[in-house]
Formats: C-alpha cells, sequence, structure tokens
C-alpha cells in the first residue's frame, strides 16, 4: 500500500534570490497492494515530483507518505535504502538502460538482484508487463 496524506513539497530557487516555488499542495491518495494506476497529468503539474518523494529522493515539505508502515517523509536514509531494496522500484522518465537490452529483463532485473533464479523473475515480470497492457512484441526489443 502506498498512501499520500495531505503532502506538500516546495522549491527554494537559491539563484534566483532564493525565490520559492510551490509545486505540491495537499496532495493526496492511496494505491492499495495489487492495485496498477497511472499518475496524469500535464507537463509540469508535480508527477515526477510526487514520484520522487515516494522514492525518498526529495524530502516532503509537509504531510505524509506511507509506503506500507514506513513514512517514508520522516524515514531515515536507512530506512529508505531498505525500502527500496526489499519493496520499491522505480524507473525515471529518462530511463537508463543499456541499448537492446529486452525490456522483460529490465524489469526482471531487481528481482535478480534479490536472488531470484531468471524463470520466475521473468515470469513474475511478464505479469507485471501484461497487467500493465504493455504489448508482448515490445518485451524483447
Amino acid at each position: 500500500m502506498i498512501e499520500l496524506r495531505d503532502v506538500a513539497k516546495t522549491f527554494t530557487l537559491h539563484v534566483q534570490g532564493g525565490q520559492r516555488l510551490p509545486v505540491i499542495a495537499h496532495a493526496s491518495f492511496r494505491v492499495e497492494p495489487g492495485e496498477c494506476v497511472a499518475l496524469t497529468g500535464p507537463s509540469g503539474a508535480g508527477k515526477s515530483t510526487v514520484m520522487r518523494m515516494v522514492w525518498g529522493n526529495y524530502l516532503a515539505e509537509a504531510g505524509r507518505i506511507l509506503v506500507g508502515d514506513l513514512d517514508v517523509a520522516h524515514a531515515q536514509p536507512r530506512e529508505i535504502l531498505a525500502l527500496r531494496r526489499r519493496t520499491l522500484g522505480y524507473v525515471s522518465q529518462f530511463l537508463r538502460v543499456v541499448p537492446r537490452v529486452p525490456t522483460l529483463e529490465v524489469v526482471a532485473e531487481p528481482l535478480r538482484a534479490l536472488g531470484v533464479a531468471k524463470a520466475p523473475a521473468e515470469a513474475r515480470a511478464a505479469d507485471l508487463l501484461t497487467r500493465l497492457n504493455v504489448p508482448k512484441a515490445l518485451w524483447s526489443l
């Protein structure tokens, strides 16, 4: 489960005299285990900022960000790193993967890094890609 409760984020533009730019205010939503959702909106709406706060790269100014029982907004760095190892995955919109590596392998890689054998990791990856409606023809590109 991932839940945001009244989350806010403001950036300070130090090269512009410390001007403050509010980018997220009162964001709240919940994603249940097994649920597949999309975070959509126009460019600049704050989608990437929300994802970076959930991942723990950006510190929320206010609110709570629960991933399971851990409040990422107030967690210690070692707790966030442990959460990333066992629970969360994140692929930036600026995907940095080796060209010509099949999508199935990219999606299976976090499980392989945890010691899961190739076949079960790829089976789980295939399930996720299917749930996201990624056409099978794209899995091996």
